[in-house]
């Protein structure tokens, strides 16, 4: 993601986010927050409305108010819990090193210790990688997953987007300086920035490493989001190569292809991304 890609999405979620505090202004919405000790970390929490429960698990560098465009729309009809992912907005970095395997056994403790039960997981980036850990790791906490701007291995990346990584992770990039700001303003420990930095770097530079034959042991509904403007995955003739390959290789795995989504399509296309998760999400069927 170049620069003005990062500036576009930044705008976009800022307009979401206003909106976003005009509704609990006007709704006045259930909303509950704490955090969770899990080993050494704490994991900061949001709740919202009552229902079924939705677990949303946010991309890297960024916290949970990032779902600001889904949270009025999947709160009507659902019990949502946006979390700050280990190291991330007001969650604790921990002393483990940062993966998904290990990010799901993180939320994995995180699910039983709210009592959530089985949960609709809806993962973005990071986010969806850390799904389809959990959905392997422990399948009978997840009544279904959605997967967004979700690579499934490293290969998955497009031509050109490892650098982009690179130049993102970069000293003094004008994106990481953007999200130190935050970092200053929201996490606990901000003293812990660069070893923060030194986790992302390991985590994005090598993972994920999901294989082909770990997702056909997949066996929840999936909803896999194909975005053909997806600036890490879309690549070549076919912008939608990935997202087709990870529907396939999930048994009963579904595609719902966004045009003109990127890889910010919860932020950049909220409406239509809604409309398309609430659809999915009235379509699994009920636990037993």
């Amino acid at each position: 993601m170049n620069t003005l890609d990062s500036l576009r999405m930044v705008l976009a979620w800022v307009i979401a986010y206003l909106k976003f505090v005009l509704w609990t202004l006007r709704a006045r919405p259930r909303d509950s927050r704490g955090r969770v000790t899990v080993g050494d970390l704490s994991l900061f929490f949001r709740r919202y409305g009552a229902g079924e429960p939705v677990l949303l698990l946010h991309g890297g560098f960024s916290f949970s108010e990032m779902w600001a465009g889904q949270v009025p729309a999947l709160s009507a009809s659902y019990e949502v819990t946006a979390v700050d992912s280990p190291g991330h907005g007001r969650s604790t970095l921990g002393s483990d090193p940062l993966t998904y395997r290990g990010m799901a056994r993180d939320f994995a403790a995180l699910i039983e210790e709210l009592g959530l039960g089985q949960v609709h997981l809806v993962g973005w980036s990071d986010g969806g990688c850390v799904s389809l850990a959990l959905a392997l790791q422990r399948p009978e906490l997840v009544r279904s997953m959605t997967l967004l701007g979700t690579p499934f291995n490293f290969d998955n990346y497009a031509p050109g987007a490892v650098e982009a990584i690179a130049d993102f992770l970069a000293p003094g990039s004008p994106e990481l300086r953007g999200m130190r700001v935050m970092n200053l303003l929201m996490s606990p420990e901000p003293g812990r920035w660069r070893e923060f930095i030194e986790k992302m770097t390991e985590m994005w530079t090598h993972l994920p490493d999901f294989t082909i034959e770990e997702l056909g042991g997949i066996n929840v509904p999936t909803l896999v989001i194909g975005c053909d403007r997806d600036e890490f995955l879309s690549q070549g003739a076919d912008p939608l190569r990935v997202f087709k390959e990870t529907a396939d290789a999930i048994p009963g795995a579904m595609l719902a292809v966004i045009r003109g989504g990127t890889h910010s399509v919860n932020v950049e296309k909220p409406a239509e991304l809604n409309r398309v998760l609430l659809d999915f999400l009235s379509s699994v069927p009920a636990s037993s």
